[in-house]
C-alpha cells in the first residue's frame, strides 16, 4: 500500500515508525469484497452459510449464515443489566466461568489432570486479538516467533507490525505430513539466542485445514514434551484453536492437543479460542486467552494468586487498548454454554453440513490437474489451500483475478515469503456448487499455464 496523498501533505512524517509500517494489507477483505461485487461463486470468506431450513429448521432454502439456535434464542430473554451495561475488562465472570467448563468438557479424560492448572479465562475481542495480547506479554520489537510458513496471514500484521518481532518459519509439510523436525528445529534455533522461544500451533490450519491424524498429534506432543523435559530453556506454545471440532476425518485429531500436553517446567501452553466459530457468532467478537500453569507454579503460589496477576496484565492490556469487550456477546453465551449437550447438538448440526462439503471436495478434487494446482492435506476446518506448481506459474493475485473476472468464482490468493496459492473455503459455497467452483480452477489453471 501508497500513501501517496499522506506523503504529498506531510502528514507521514507526522507519524511514528509503527503508524508509518501500519497498514491493511490487500488480503481477505480486499479479496471478499471484490467476490461479493463479481463473484456467482464465493469461496472467499471464513463464514459458514447454509440453507436456513438445514440450520434452523425453518426458513426453506434462503442463504444464511450459520448459527446454533441456543445463541439466539436468550436475547429476548436477558435482563437490561446483561445488555446495556460496560462489561468488566477482563470478561464477564459468568462467560468466563462458564468457558472454562466449556474446555474442561471438551478435555474429556484429560478433565481431571487438566483442571488443577487450568487458569481463568481472559476475554478478548476475538482470537485476533488474543494472540496480539498473549505476544505482545511475551514478544517484543526484534524477538522471534516460531510460526509454520503456511498460516493465517495475520500472523504476521500482528508480528511484524503491530509488535515490532519477527517470524521465524518452518515448512509447515514434509510430504503430506506435519513437519515435527522442522519445527523442533526452529525452536532449537531460537534457543541459541535466548533462553526462551514462543511457538503458535493451530489445528485444523488456516489456510489449508490440515488436522495431524491421531498418530502424528501424539508426536507432536511428546517431541514438544522431550524438548522441553530437561527445564533448561523455556518454551511457550500458543494454541490457535480457531477451528477445534472441525475435523471431518474420522482418523485425524478432533480435539486440541492443549488437553493432553499439560504444562511441566520449561514449558508454558495457552489456549486461544472463542464464540466466533466454535459458536458461530462472528459479530459477537469474543475470544478467550487460557493458560495452563506449570504444576510447580501452582504448588509455590497457588492458582488463584496466578490467576489475579495474569488476570492483571491482560487487563491492563485492555483498559489501555480497546477497553472492554460485548457484555451482549459475553451474557448470550454464558446463559447458552448452561446446557452443553444442547451446544454439542447443534454443533453437530453444522459441522455435518460442513462435513458434506469436504466429502464432495475430496471427490472433485480427483478431477483437477495436479501439475498445475496441488491441493494441501486437509481434513477439517473451513477451508482448503491449492499451491501454484510451477515456479514460473502465475502469481497468486494474477489466478485469483482471473477466477473472478472470468468464472465469476472468488477465492483468496496467499502470496507471501515462499508461498504462492490460493485459498478455498468451502464453509460459504454450497454442496451443489462445489463441482463447479473445482471445474472453475481447474480451467482458470489451464487458462494462464496451458
Amino acid at each position: 500500500m501508497k500513501f501517496e496523498a499522506l506523503e504529498k501533505v506531510g502528514a507521514m512524517s507526522l507519524l511514528s515508525p509503527w503508524g508509518q509500517n501500519m497498514h491493511l494489507p490487500a488480503g481477505i477483505f480486499h479479496w471478499s469484497g471484490r467476490a461479493k461485487a463479481e463473484a456467482e461463486i464465493n469461496g472467499t470468506i471464513g463464514t459458514a452459510k447454509g440453507k436456513a431450513q438445514q440450520v434452523f429448521g425453518a426458513g426453506g432454502n434462503k442463504n444464511v449464515t450459520m448459527a446454533l439456535p441456543s445463541m439466539k434464542k436468550y436475547i429476548p430473554n436477558l435482563d437490561p443489566e446483561q445488555i446495556f451495561p460496560y462489561a468488566p475488562d477482563k470478561g464477564l465472570p459468568a462467560f468466563s466461568s462458564a468457558w472454562r467448563n466449556w474446555i474442561l468438557r471438551k478435555a474429556g479424560e484429560d478433565a481431571r489432570a487438566l483442571d488443577p492448572l487450568l487458569g481463568q479465562c481472559q476475554v478478548t475481542p476475538g482470537i485476533t486479538g488474543g494472540l496480539h495480547n498473549t505476544l505482545k506479554l511475551f514478544v517484543g520489537p526484534g524477538d522471534p516467533v516460531v510460526v509454520p510458513d503456511k498460516r493465517w496471514e495475520n500472523y504476521d500484521n500482528i508480528i511484524e507490525i503491530n509488535i515490532g518481532a519477527r517470524p521465524v518459519e518452518f515448512p509447515f509439510f514434509t510430504g503430506d505430513r506435519f513437519n515435527i523436525d522442522g519445527m523442533c528445529d526452529a525452536i532449537r534455533s531460537v534457543w541459541k539466542q535466548q533462553d526462551r522461544a514462543i511457538l503458535v500451533l493451530n489445528f485444523p490450519n488456516n489456510p489449508t485445514g490440515y488436522s495431524p491424524p491421531r498418530v502424528e498429534a501424539d508426536a507432536i506432543k511428546k517431541s514438544l514434551l522431550e524438548l522441553t523435559a530437561s527445564g533448561d530453556k523455556w518454551l511457550v506454545v500458543i494454541f490457535d484453536d480457531a477451528y477445534e471440532g472441525y475435523v471431518y476425518d474420522s482418523d485425524a485429531a478432533n480435539r486440541s492437543l492443549f488437553y493432553e500436553m499439560l504444562p511441566q517446567k520449561g514449558l508454558v501452553t495457552i489456549k486461544l479460542d472463542g464464540i466466533s466459530k466454535e459458536m458461530l457468532w462472528y459479530g459477537g467478537r469474543i475470544g478467550t486467552i487460557t493458560m495452563a500453569y506449570p504444576a510447580d507454579w501452582v504448588n509455590a503460589v497457588g492458582r488463584d494468586a496466578l490467576d489475579k496477576e495474569w488476570g492483571n496484565k491482560f487487563a491492563g492490556i485492555s483498559r489501555s487498548t480497546y477497553s472492554n469487550c460485548s457484555m451482549l456477546a459475553q451474557s448470550v453465551a454464558a446463559a447458552a454454554l448452561q446446557d452443553l449437550d444442547q451446544i454439542l447438538e447443534e454443533r453437530k448440526v453444522c459441522t455435518g453440513i460442513l462435513a458434506e462439503r469436504y466429502r464432495i471436495f475430496k471427490e472433485e478434487l480427483k478431477k483437477i490437474d495436479t501439475s498445475r494446482l496441488q491441493c494441501n492435506p486437509f481434513q477439517g476446518g473451513f477451508f482448503n489451500f491449492f499451491d501454484i506448481v510451477p515456479k514460473d506459474g502465475p502469481a497468486a493475485e494474477d489466478l485469483a483475478d482471473h477466477l473472478l473476472k472470468k468464472y465469476k468464482t472468488g477465492t483468496i490468493p496467499v502470496h507471501f515469503g515462499s508461498l504462492n496459492g490460493i485459498r478455498v473455503a468451502f464453509c460459504s459455497v454450497e454442496a451443489e456448487d462445489i463441482p463447479k467452483l473445482c471445474e472453475n480452477l481447474n480451467n482458470a489453471a489451464k487458462d494462464l499455464m496451458p
